[in-house]
This record gives structure tokens, C-alpha cells and sequence, in this order.
């Protein structure tokens, strides 16, 4: 349960999310917990996930002790990485498979910020580049619908992420405050 999300607006991208956690009926708020925040900074990237906070973990984990380059400047280098990731959750971090889907599925989404873009990268590890702005989690459809509303007027990339996560936040159970937002320039 989360709300993130990623904007793409003249030279600057910006990846913001809410810190709550949820298990149930729970809520473990950031004011209870230290580590609440759903974004991380690997290299030169910012990754924010959505699904189980243990998924958020195990990610992080993989990516500081990883000998692989590893690089999320393409659509094809993130798909590679999701490979690698799932294989690496099966063998060592215990992710159960799926017997009823088609494929496999790492059971979270994976939105990355950079100086290349804004891409996504689905639980079944397809990949998308976005445009203007996205957002996943059980509050996205809020964000996306905040982030529409106003993509177009004078508010920068900042502004718009804000409102997106502000949006999930606020009709969303499952996200809460504070928002954590980075802001990366476009070369």
C-alpha cells in the first residue's frame, strides 16, 4: 500500500512517495517507525517501490552487495535488470512462485527517477519510459488523476509530485504523511 510517483516536466524529473506501512488493518505511521521511507538512491537513480516493504528491502539489499553493473538508463537495461532481480529474489531472498499466472511476478512495481527519465518497471518486469508523469501503488490512481489535472498549467515537476502523492494521501487508506520528494536535473 503506497502511493509513488515520477514527473518528467522541462529540464527536471522528480520521484516523490508517502511513508506509511501497512500490514492488515495496522498502520505504522513514520512517526513509530525509522525506516519508513519507500525511496532509495542507487548511483545516479532513484527507485521507489510499491508492494510489500520487504520487496523494498531485499531490492536495496541486492543493489549494495550486487558485483553486476547494473545501470537504469534504458527501457532494455532496466528489463535486464528486472531478470536478474527476479532470479535473484527466487535463489536467495525467498519469493514463492506463482502457480496461477502465465509468468512469474516479483509482486511489486518499481518506479525509477534519473537524469536519462521516468520508466517503470511492472511486477512482470515489462518496462515502460513515461512522457510527463505515472505513478503506482494502491493511491495511484488518485496521483495519476491530481498529477492530469495539472501537468499542464504553471507548476513544476516538484509541484506536480507533490500533489500526486497529496492526492493518494488523502483518499487512499493505505498511504499517509509525511511525503519524501527528489528532485534530479535533466542533462
Amino acid at each position: 500500500m503506497s502511493t509513488i510517483v515520477v514527473v518528467k516536466k522541462n529540464s527536471e524529473t522528480v520521484i516523490g512517495a508517502d511513508t506509511l506501512t501497512t500490514y492488515g488493518n495496522t498502520k505504522e505511521s513514520a512517526e513509530y517507525v525509522v525506516n519508513h521511507e519507500k525511496l532509495f538512491k542507487f548511483q545516479d537513480n532513484f527507485l521507489g517501490i510499491s508492494g510489500s516493504a520487504s520487496l523494498g528491502i531485499a531490492v536495496e539489499d541486492f543493489l549494495s552487495k550486487s558485483s553486476k553493473k547494473i545501470s537504469f538508463e534504458s527501457v532494455a537495461k532496466i528489463f535486464r535488470f528486472g531478470l536478474v532481480l527476479h532470479k535473484e529474489l527466487k535463489e536467495n531472498y525467498f519469493l514463492r512462485p506463482d502457480d496461477e499466472e502465465d509468468f512469474e511476478t516479483f509482486r511489486g512495481d518499481i518506479l525509477i527517477a534519473n537524469q536519462k527519465g521516468i520508466f517503470g518497471l511492472s511486477a512482470y518486469r515489462y518496462v515502460q519510459e513515461y512522457t510527463r508523469f505515472y505513478a503506482s501503488g494502491s493511491g495511484s490512481q488518485y496521483a495519476i488523476g491530481a498529477m492530469f489535472a495539472v501537468y499542464n498549467s504553471g507548476k513544476t515537476a516538484e509541484e506536480i509530485a507533490k500533489l500526486g502523492v497529496q492526492a493518494g494521501v488523502e483518499f487512499d487508506d493505505g498511504s499517509g504523511l509525511p511525503i519524501t520528494l527528489h528532485k534530479i536535473n535533466i542533462k
